[in-house]
This record gives structure tokens, sequence and C-alpha cells, in this order.
């Protein structure tokens, strides 16, 4: 990342848990000491600037960077934390295969299906420079989804938008299932070249000034809240085990604090939540207060004040798995994210 704070953390264990304090004018800072993951082994990383300068006050579109897709054409993709995989029109893959698999997937909260096949590709990045500043040839090796055809199923709290645009995605999330198409090595984010040899440590972090792949002592500085992920275990497939979503809950106007997961999903703007005692479908109205945990961390907003971490709507579902809220990207108004996923870290960092 460009934007660093300078007051750098006390090194421990490469996997130790993080208890910092947030602040700002949403955050309530979370008490205890603060320490934090080693990453002083590590000096290789790239910075990817975001497309269109975004303004992380008042964001009113998805994060994107430039990517490419075999050598095909250079195209901004979405960064989706909310999902894993890479999406891309068919039209854009280079020399693919003959014999590549068929594949769908399936976006929940749009119902958006797309279907076509699974091809082995480079995914490489041609505006990312290195830490020294200059550019660099940042490059993946991951299965991508090459679309053929799309339909909107329904379904999802946003389905009424949903236009069957075959979109362009780097899914770079966690704990998103058990299937091999959920797996790390599906990840953009997690599969450069320096991470496969080693010499880079597999994470990323969300930031104003672009998005840093890999993690070392000059860009994970500064007062971070972190949780320590519960691991998932071995995958459906490759060497790295995945993490479950983090703990986290939500309040809704005067009702009870209800814990459960959080999903910091940077593919939407506005949120979803859902619990057992509370309706299943239909929007929080305007002007409720909302208090959002993600691990130690809590931040407020009232629905519709426009304030930076307001999203644009808040969705009610089905609790189908339990107490969960998807924040969406918005939840970033005032704080930079990172994942660590050697070491099973999210961190959240105010801005």
């Amino acid at each position: 990342m460009l934007t660093v704070r300078k007051r750098l953390f006390a090194a421990v264990v490469a996997a130790a848990v993080v208890a910092g304090c947030g602040s700002g004018a949403t955050t309530t800072p979370p008490a205890g000491s603060q320490t934090a993951a080693t990453y002083d082994a590590y000096r290789q990383s790239y910075t990817v600037p975001w497309v269109g300068s975004p303004d992380f006050a008042n964001l009113r579109t998805t994060l994107k960077v430039e990517a490419s897709v075999n050598g095909g054409p250079v195209s901004p993709f979405t960064v989706d934390t909310g999902s894993v995989g890479v999406v891309v029109p068919a039209s854009e893959v280079p020399n693919m295969p003959a014999d590549s698999p068929p594949g769908s997937l399936t976006y929940s909260s749009s119902g958006l299906e797309l279907t076509g096949v699974w091809v082995p590709a480079s995914v490489s990045f041609p505006q990312a420079v290195d830490a020294t500043g200059a550019g660099a040839a940042a490059q993946a090796a991951v299965p991508v989804l090459a679309v053929t055809s799309s339909r909107c199923r329904g379904g999802g709290v946003n389905s009424g938008r949903c236009t069957a645009a075959i979109p362009h995605m780097l899914g770079v999330g966690f704990g998103r299932g058990t299937t091999v198409r959920a797996a790390p090595t599906h990840n953009p984010f997690l599969n450069l070249a320096a991470m496969t040899a080693g010499t880079m440590r597999r994470g990323y972090l969300i930031g104003r000034a672009g998005l840093s792949l890999g993690l070392t002592a000059a860009n994970v500085t500064g007062a971070w809240t972190m949780q320590q992920l519960t691991s998932a275990g071995s995958p459906a497939e490759g060497a790295h085990n995945d993490w479950l979503t983090p703990t986290g809950g939500f309040q809704s106007g005067s009702g009870p604090l209800h814990s459960g997961k959080v999903l910091v999903d940077t593919g939407l703007l506005d949120m979803i939540v859902e619990a057992d005692d509370m309706p299943s479908s239909g929007t929080v109205p305007v002007g409720t207060a909302m208090t959002i945990t993600v691990g130690d961390l809590r931040y407020s907003f009232a629905v519709g004040d426009g304030g930076p971490q307001t999203p644009t709507a808040v969705h009610r579902a089905p609790a189908r798995n339990g107490t969960f809220v998807n924040t969406g990207l918005r939840a970033l108004g005032h704080y930079d994210l990172l994942y660590d996923a050697d070491g099973g870290i999210l961190g959240l960092r105010p801005e």
C-alpha cells in the first residue's frame, strides 16, 4: 500500500492473534494490548492502483483493478471478497484448451448464473509496481471461468437489478465453501508466482491508494484490529488450508445484539442481515440505528444517513445458517482491510 502509518507493531510469531484498537467517528476501540504477526522475513509485494481513484468516503461503485487473462485484453475487474474465482467473458480468453471442463457459478445476492468452461490460465496485473516502485510482472496461475452464457435466476436480495451481463470478477474471498471451485487454488491474489515460490507472504491489503499483494513489514503497519480465524482444514484442492468466515454480528434499533458470522463483502454496496428472530425479507427502515461488530471492532450508523460506512440499503434475508451479516463494501469507508492467508488473520485499520 502507498498509504502507510509510521507506528510499527512489536513483532511476535507469524500466526499470532492481534487484539488492536480502532479509532474514528464511528468506532468503539476494543480493550486489550496491541500485538501483531511478524512479516519481517518478507520483502516482496506488489501495489496495483484502483481504476478511477475511488472516493472511500462515498463509495458508489465496486473497487476495480486492471487485469488480463492469458494475455487477452486488459479490462477493469471488480475485487470481490464475497466469492472465489476469476470470471471473464470467454471472448476475452485466448488459447482455451479444447477439452476445458464445463462449469458454472451463481452469485447468491443477485441470482446471476454464469455458465462456461474452466480454463487453467494466467491472470496478470499490468499496472503493478513492486516494493521499490518499479513496474513489475505480477502474474498468478489459477483456473478461470470463461463465461459463454448467463441468466438471472432470481431469489437474491438484489435480483431485481440483475441484468444478465457477463461481469469481470476477481473472487478473492475465503470460507466460501468446501468445493474444489471455492478452494484457495482459485484465488488469484494467493497464487502469484512469488507466493508459489514461497518468497512472498500469501495475503493482500485493500487500501486507499491501491491494492497490495503480498504482506511485508513495510505495508502491515499502523493500528490494526485483527482477528485470528479458525482453520477450515484441508480444502478439496491444493496444499493450503482455507479459513472460516470471521466472527461478528449486528444490532438493529433497540433489539438485541446478534452474534454469529460476518462477511466484509467488497462485491456489494448494500448490506444483508440474517437472524432467527428477525423478518426474513424486506429492508430495515431508513433511520434505524445499526451497530456492526467484526471481531473486537464495532462501528455504527443510521440507515440512510449517507455516512462513509452506511450501506446503500440494509436487506433482511432468511437465516439459513444462523446469525450472519454481510457488511458490503461501504464498511471500508473508515478502514483498510488485510487478509493473511498463511497466518489466518483478518485485519481492519482505521484511516
